[in-house]
């Protein structure tokens, strides 16, 4: 699976069942800080992410 914020890919979890974006964040090891930094945003929207599988 792949995890998207917007059309930024931000991971991918191999994973045999079905994820919550929360779940996927974690197990990829998701850092907010660091994300919003790279990518110039001023704050997320945990509304903008998507799974595609």
């Amino acid at each position: 699976m792949k995890v998207f914020y917007e059309d930024i890919l931000v991971g991918e979890v191999l994973t045999n069942r079905s994820l919550m974006v929360d779940e996927a964040l974690e197990l990829i090891g998701f850092d907010e800080e660091k994300f919003i930094a790279d990518n110039g945003f001023d704050d997320i929207d945990y509304n903008d992410f998507r799974l595609e599988y």
